[in-house]
């Protein structure tokens, strides 16, 4: 994809990320765009159905960029990568899958704070149903 000069560098997924890229390679005295911000901003359905915000460099210029890019943290280097080159590496698609995370000791995953909230609601909850339900002299058998 170019325009006028301007090649695509990379695809950011929130206008604000490629904000901070535009403006960290426009510190460093390269010239960069950005292509459809304004439509990335609008809902986050439509930012993924266009791809996100593209950061446009001069073609010139487009080496440094992305090294500077890399060299900043901004990118991964699998993402640091022309947007033309859609492959992904052998070794990325057929590693096994990571280890899931331990089990918690809680029922649910929950522990600590989160647990004790679940159980006070709960407990409020049932309390209020067993007053209303002495106040109105109902049972769960009948009158």
């Amino acid at each position: 994809m170019s325009r006028d000069g301007y090649v695509m560098l990379v695809t950011l997924l929130t206008p604000e990320e490629a904000g901070m890229a535009q403006g960290l390679l426009e510190t460093a005295g390269i010239e960069a765009l950005l292509e459809d911000q304004a439509l990335s901003a609008v809902d986050p359905l439509v930012r993924l159905a266009i791809g996100g915000t593209k950061l446009l460099v001069r073609a010139e210029d487009a080496d440094r960029a992305r090294a500077l890019l890399d060299e900043t943290g901004m990118l991964s280097p699998a993402s640091a990568r022309p947007a033309e080159e859609g492959e992904i590496p052998e070794a990325e698609w057929s590693a096994p899958p990571p280890e899931p995370p331990p089990e918690e000791t809680a029922a649910f995953g929950w522990s600590g704070p989160r647990l004790l909230f679940v159980l006070a609601v709960f407990a409020a909850t049932a309390y209020a149903l067993l007053d209303e339900a002495r106040r109105h002299r109902w049972t769960p058998w009948g009158p």
